[in-house]
């Protein structure tokens, strides 16, 4: 009984030690996730944004952005059916950037995400992100928005 209270407390005082020190670095951290969905496709992109302060002369004069993103997209129908494609192209258009894939033969499921890091160009929850997805002749587009955002 004693070695897991002190266990708990062991873990309490870490966690809070990573706190404590996340906190007094200054750094600022905001994660965005958007999805959406269309005929055939959904998708989620999630943004995570670090913001570091610069410091010049003992202050923090500006901060440094930066972010990581992940975008996946799962096909609505029968998995079985991705076999039959034989050409695949999706990407987005996000808040300055965006990315896109062409794939030849049967696409797998595992091959339907991307991610990456960028200069840090802010995600905010208002704005939306475009999705493209072509296959074999057939075209599919629609936005992704953070929840409770609504279509215009």
């Amino acid at each position: 009984m004693r070695k897991i209270v002190l266990m708990r407390t062991l873990l309490l005082c870490g966690l809070m030690f990573i706190l404590n020190s996340a906190c007094s670095s200054g750094t600022l951290y905001h994660t965005y996730t958007f999805s959406g969905e269309g005929k055939h496709w959904s998708a989620i992109y999630s943004e995570t944004l670090t913001e570091k302060p610069v410091h010049s002369e003992g202050k923090a004069t500006y901060y440094q952005p930066s972010s990581e993103y992940a975008f996946q997209l799962a096909y609505k129908g029968k998995s079985g059916d991705l076999k039959e494609i034989k050409k695949f192209t999706f990407g987005f258009d996000a808040v300055g950037h965006g990315s896109s894939q062409t794939m030849e033969g049967p696409v797998r499921i595992e091959s339907l995400r991307m991610q990456g890091t960028g200069g840090g160009l802010v995600g905010r929850e208002e704005s939306v992100i475009k999705v493209s997805v072509d296959w074999d002749g057939q075209s599919e587009q629609f936005e992704l928005r953070t929840d409770g955002a609504e279509p215009e």
